[in-house]
This record gives C-alpha cells, sequence and structure tokens, in this order.
C-alpha cells in the first residue's frame, strides 16, 4: 500500500512539473449554442420537441451552470407517440462538469437503487458501455440510463474518465480532454430494451450530426 501511495505521489509530482515548465497547450472552447448544432432534432421516428425559437426543450437552472461550470447543458424531449425520452448533454472539457446524476435526481425527490453497468450495440460506434439505474418517486418508478463520451472513447465509469482525462492531459503538456455526459430518462414507456434502442439510434444519429464528434 505504501509502495503505490509512493508511485501516486510521484506521478502527480511529475505532472505538476511537467505542467509548470511545459509551453501551455491551446485549450478548446466551445459555445452551448455549438454543442446544440452538433447534437440531433430526430432520431429514427422521434423529433425533439424544442421551445419556441430555441435549440432546447427547457433550460436547466442557473445553479446548475455554477455548479457544473460546463460549456453547455442542452436539454432536449423526443417524442414519437406515446413513446418519449429526455435526452440532456453536459459538455465540457473540464472533468469536474461530469458528476454522478444520481446527486442531482435525489435532490429533486427521487429514490435511486440497483445501479449497474450494461450496454448497447450500436452500428457506427460498436458496443457502448452505459450505467443503468432505477428510479422511484412515490407511485413513479422507471430506469434511467448515462453514459459519458471523450475524444478517448465512450465510458460507463464515471472513475474512469475522470482517470483518462487526468492522463490525457499529461500527454497532451496541460491540453484538457473534451467530451459530454448524456442522460436518457424515459417519460413515457418504462421499457428498458426500448430505451436502449433509442440511446443507440441516439448515437447513431449523433455521429452524422455532429460529423463524427460523438
Amino acid at each position: 500500500m505504501t509502495k503505490k501511495l509512493g508511485i501516486l505521489c510521484g506521478l502527480f509530482l511529475a505532472t505538476g512539473a511537467t505542467l509548470n515548465f511545459a509551453p501551455r497547450a491551446k485549450q478548446v472552447e466551445r459555445t452551448e449554442k455549438q454543442i446544440a448544432d452538433m447534437l440531433p432534432t430526430k432520431v429514427d421516428h422521434f423529433t425533439a420537441q424544442l421551445a419556441e425559437g430555441q435549440y432546447c426543450s427547457y433550460v436547466m437552472n442557473e445553479s446548475n451552470y455554477q455548479i457544473l461550470q460546463p460549456w453547455g447543458i442542452v436539454a432536449r424531449t423526443f417524442v414519437d407517440g406515446p413513446e418519449s425520452y429526455d435526452v440532456v448533454v453536459i459538455a465540457s472539457h473540464r472533468k469536474e462538469s461530469f458528476h454522478d446524476p444520481q446527486v442531482c435526481l435525489r435532490a429533486q425527490g427521487w429514490e435511486l437503487t440497483n445501479q449497474r453497468i450494461d450496454k448497447i450495440e450500436t452500428k457506427t460506434r460498436g458496443t457502448v458501455p452505459i450505467t443503468l439505474f432505477d428510479m422511484a418517486q412515490g407511485g413513479d418508478k422507471r430506469t434511467a440510463m448515462y453514459f459519458l463520451k471523450t475524444t478517448q472513447g465512450y465510458y460507463a465509469d464515471m472513475a474512469k474518465l475522470k482517470w483518462d482525462m487526468f492522463t490525457y492531459k499529461l500527454k497532451h503538456m496541460g491540453k484538457d480532454d473534451e467530451g459530454a455526459f448524456v442522460r436518457i430518462m424515459p417519460m413515457g414507456t418504462r421499457d428498458v430494451d426500448k430505451m436502449k434502442k433509442f440511446a443507440a439510434d441516439w448515437i447513431d444519429k449523433a455521429v452524422d450530426t455532429s460529423n463524427n464528434y460523438y
């Protein structure tokens, strides 16, 4: 244990020295509108119901922006008859912007249980890892999901994502990796397999609308 701690401390010291003396890499900056323009508004038979004249279905509270400090938060509700899904994308180059959604959902009165790793099969990105979790509030019960995407790939594990973003910064002389947290919540059907299919279709469409960014 002591040896592992020493190695970890050495890595952090080396990182600090590298970033202090190396030329500063130019950071990528994006606006919320740029992020929104890369995201799909139609997924198979589903259409995003946007607020009039807006690129989102609704706007998150200002406190979310203050706490997460992302490039942007794009929330879109996709509807196809009785089936609908709420998709929230939080885009950033700061690993601190990517958080466990259970914190926010519990604050909204949801009881969350049974978090587990799963996967979906996409046409464009192959197998993508996801995290599923059950939600309950009064008599309302449903299963939601989230995943994360950076230039290094897709993630279901928040800790691994943050570690990989840390090592990316080390390898790229202080330049941050960039990506997004994506949360999908069913609003109509409670069929998990249908939600997973929608998520896979959303990724395939996002690959196209973002020119392979997602």
